[in-house]
């Protein structure tokens, strides 16, 4: 039980601590984003999509031509893990952080909800154990 809050009280804390640093910071996706016709683009800048992180888990940046909307997914593994996107101008160094930020429930796979690009370059970013791996950006 013990064990249980702690995981509670540190997702807490980084929620937090996402909301009071990233102020651009969305749980929900954008309105008009679908998840169809679906592809992992593999031309992408500053790093390989998917990644497989250290303790072998997969993220990876899913992206769909039809609603220019893209998404993370995690994959192989464990509840606790999270998975969120990040969004930037291609001509930017900073950029919106931690948008669909969610953790692996049950199971071992989690998609966050689908975000624009509109022009700008997302990345999707996997935690495991306390180490946190992005996919280049596209």
């Amino acid at each position: 039980m013990e064990t249980q809050f702690r995981r509670m009280g540190y997702a807490l804390m980084v929620v937090t601590a996402a909301a009071v640093f990233c102020p651009a910071v969305s749980f929900a996706g954008d309105p008009g984003c679908s998840q169809e016709e679906a592809f992992t683009p593999f031309d992408t800048s500053d790093g390989d999509n998917p990644v497989t992180t250290q303790t072998g888990r997969v993220v990876e940046l899913r992206a769909s031509n039809r609603s220019h909307c893209a998404w993370g997914r995690i994959s192989s593994g464990t509840p606790g893990e999270e998975i969120w996107t990040d969004r930037r101008e291609p001509s930017s160094q900073s950029h919106e952080g931690f948008l669909g930020y969610t953790r692996i429930d049950s199971g071992s796979a989690k998609y966050t909800e689908a975000f624009k690009n509109d022009g700008r370059v997302m990345r999707a970013c996997g935690s495991s154990r306390g180490v946190i791996e992005c996919t280049g950006w596209f």
